[in-house]
């Protein structure tokens, strides 16, 4: 499962880790603020995000201030700190509410876009984590199903329980020492009894926070919620009305707090061309949309024949997603695509909707490519083929990344620095090149492009823009589907990865499923699989086990 924004593994630690703004990354002289959460334990770490996230942003405002400071006069004499009132810690316990409020609507989103990317992984890493629950086999059902409201709701319902769970045993045994700190930042230069009071306000107000949430139902419609104890120690504030955001401001305030990914700014910019169309009166007040509204171009969008994936997973995902970030800053009021979904149907039990090549279309494709001229179709076939990998990682590859090591050539798979992304941190790799690809040439090719890209000639380096790999991939694709490989259960590129997995692990070739998952940068089914490097010739010998191109089941492997 792809971890929340903000939270990064080093050497089995997690870290948060936040993106330093554009305005003081001259004179922060780092561009990500990393804070280690002192865990090794995901569900541990995923409950102090939160707070890590906040007290990060908090030092990046009093750096903004100190620039200020120092711009203004030479020396200042330190301002005598206010003593504390009780309305004071009220004011801080607001605003940290609030913040807590926004920071759970933008991980519900960041949770929703891992659901729909790669729901199988999305829910494995769930299980391993809620599979004592008696809801599990319920929930395991309607994951088969596709319904990833619930499920997304049910994992942040259940690491949302957990978080209210912690913060009241520290408020009752007084062990606030994750908030302790954060009270100090807030507030400095008070003495330790009144951190301790801010610190159990800011625990309480997180608690109302984190119980607000919880009173939607498990697709993540958020109710009004009865007030709680620690809510009710918090007076409400009064809220101005919003002023009206056409539908395209909304998107690019959206665009410009998150960075998506290019291939799905692309994607759902068209989506947003798309209900502007159905409800041009609407378009320049977003907040006026409501539900509706939304079942109603869910309702066109059918009667176009759309898919019920493309409708759900694309058009109503960008809704709900841009919505919610308009929710947590204050730009709209609901969001009017919560509960709206295209029905799925059932499926039967044990359906598969994703298959992979077989050998003999695996060996057909890879020999097909051997006789090609052209780069891509020579050799990025025969890469996803011998490491699995998704051909978008391959096409990234630059000369400068085809290294040796201990006699053994590798490849070191990464981002390309122009611009290129890979789907998760856990598929940068290094894995060593095939023999079969050695004697075909594929050095020699590498050494006539020199350092620079093998597969693309100049990216924009614009992240808005789809990175010039993206084109090579899908030079791929168009190639297979030409050559007669139209079956539409399987993908032209990824059924290589498909395949490679299957292959790889049955009983002719025998290479553990570990290996198979460090191979192809999958991410790991266990937290143990964190700990498992093993050595390029550890890999090559689990390569030479695989035949390129592929033989029938049962046939003699080549170990050379």
């Amino acid at each position: 499962m792809q971890a929340p924004t903000y939270l990064v593994i080093i050497k089995g630690i997690y870290y948060a880790q936040v993106r330093v703004p554009s305005d003081i990354i001259k004179t922060y002289r780092r561009k990500q603020h990393k804070e280690s959460l002192r865990t090794k334990d995901y569900s541990e770490a995923c409950r102090k995000l939160h707070a890590a996230v906040v007290a990060i942003r908090r030092k990046f405002d009093e750096h903004r201030a100190q620039i200020k400071t120092h711009s203004e006069v030479k020396v200042a004499k330190p301002a005598q700190m206010p003593a504390p009132t009780p309305q004071s810690f009220a004011d801080l316990g607001r605003q940290y509410g609030r913040e807590i409020s926004e920071q759970a609507l933008t991980i519900r989103a960041d949770l929703y876009e891992a659901a729909v990317a790669n729901p199988k992984e999305f829910w494995r890493g769930a299980a391993q984590r809620y599979s004592a629950h008696d809801e599990f086999t319920y929930f395991d059902k309607i994951m088969a199903d596709g319904d990833l409201d619930r499920v997304v709701g049910y994992v942040i319902r259940e690491t949302t329980k957990a978080r209210i769970a912690d913060l009241k045993r520290a408020v009752d045994t007084g062990d606030v020492g994750e908030l302790l700190e954060l009270a100090e930042q807030r507030q400095p230069g008070l003495d330790r009894k009144a951190h301790v009071a801010l610190a159990l306000t800011l625990a309480r107000a997180e608690i109302a926070a984190l119980q607000s949430a919880l009173s939607g139902d498990l697709e993540g419609r958020l109710t009004t919620p009865e007030q709680s104890p620690a809510s009710a120690s918090i007076p409400p504030s009064t809220a101005p009305a919003l002023a009206p955001i056409s539908l395209d401001a909304l998107f690019d305030k959206w665009k410009a707090e998150t960075k998506p990914a290019a291939s799905t700014l692309s994607t759902w910019r068209g989506v947003i061309r798309s209900l502007k169309a159905t409800f041009p009166t609407k378009a320049d007040d977003a907040g006026s949309l409501t539900p509706e509204d939304m079942i109603k171009w869910k309702d066109d969008l059918v009667a176009t024949g759309l898919a019920a994936k493309t409708i759900n997973a694309s058009y109503l995902a960008c809704i709900r997603t841009v919505f919610n970030f308009g929710v947590a800053n204050r730009l709209v009021k609901d969001n009017p695509g919560n509960g709206v979904k295209m029905s799925t149907g059932k499926k039967s039990k044990g359906a598969k909707t994703r298959f992979g090549y077989t050998n003999a279309g695996a060996a057909r494709l890879l020999e097909l490519a051997k006789q090609e001229t052209n780069p891509r179709l020579r050799w990025l076939p025969w890469l996803a083929a011998q490491t699995g990998s998704r051909i978008g990682e391959v096409a990234q590859l630059w000369g400068s990344f085809v290294k040796e090591e201990a006699g053994i050539h590798y490849l070191d798979l990464k981002p390309a620095p122009d611009g290129g992304t890979f789907k998760e941190d856990v598929s940068e790799r290094t894995v060593p090149i095939h023999p079969q690809l050695i004697a075909d040439g594929f050095l020699e090719f590498v050494k006539s492009k020199g350092d620079g890209p093998l597969f693309y000639g100049k990216s924009s380096g614009n992240p808005e823009k789809k990175h010039a790999s993206v084109g090579a991939a899908s030079r791929v694709r168009e190639w297979v589907r030409a050559n007669g490989f139209n079956d539409k259960r399987i993908d032209p590129n990824h059924g290589l990865r498909h395949w490679f997995k299957t292959y790889a692990s049955s009983d002719a070739i025998g290479v553990s499923d570990r290996l198979i998952d460090r191979i192809q940068g999958h991410a790991y089914a266990t937290e143990a699989g964190g700990y498992y490097d093993p050595d390029l010739s550890e890999l090559l010998t689990a390569l030479k086990k695989i035949k390129l191109p592929p033989v029938s089941a049962g046939a003699e492997v080549s170990e050379g």
